[in-house]
């Protein structure tokens, strides 16, 4: 017999999901309270705490699906087995603006930088979810040595993204650059596809 979910609790966590991104519009994360939640969310504080420890821990699981809704909302890794310069390019500089198109407000406010810091899995929830979409390509096994390469170039990759952000098309010079760089950084990293 198949195990249905309990549609009292899916209706709860979608309420208490609303009530706190309409909070995070309107304040950081850390002066969301989880008195103010649950009288928005119309629950009591004991049913919150029966499915998170505290606010973190809920800031902490929509920042992670936001963050794997980023990593689904492009595809550029089936080129990175193929095409590591197009890669670069998709990877690093398709969406110059941070996913202005691909998230709701509610949803860049969880990664403004005021709310960001107090995620405990930053940046290795975006390696983490990254990481699966280059695994569902099904090119690479997945094993310790592939995840150690894979989050050696996608930490390099981001650290650039976040310390020369922003990098618009007016300096194309630095972006040329970049992706000249880490497409040789690809190829050195997973030779078994370039013949390096």
């Amino acid at each position: 017999m198949e195990n249905k979910p309990d549609l009292r609790i899916s209706k709860t966590l979608r309420s208490i999901n609303n009530a706190f991104m309409e909070l995070i519009i309107k304040k950081p994360v850390n002066k969301i309270t989880v008195t103010e939640l649950a009288q928005k969310a119309e629950i009591s504080k004991g049913t919150f705490y029966l499915h998170y420890l505290d606010i973190f821990d809920l800031y902490n699981q929509l920042v992670k699906e936001t963050v794997v809704k980023i990593a689904r909302s492009f595809n550029p890794y089936p080129d990175l087995f193929t095409n590591p310069k197009s890669f670069v390019r998709t990877f690093m500089f398709s969406q110059i603006e941070p996913f202005g198109k691909t998230l709701t407000a509610e949803e860049c406010a969880l990664l403004l930088e005021r709310n960001i810091k107090y995620c405990s899995d930053y940046p290795q929830c975006f390696i983490e979810a990254f990481r699966a979409q280059i695994y569902n390509v099904g090119k690479l096994v997945p094993c310790e040595e592939n995840d150690i390469k894979l989050d050696f170039l996608l930490n390099g990759m981001l650290s650039i993204i976040i310390k020369y952000r922003p990098l618009g098309n007016e300096n194309m010079s630095q972006i040329d650059f970049i992706v000249k760089f880490l497409s040789v950084v690809v190829k050195e990293t997973f030779p078994e596809f370039y013949g390096v």
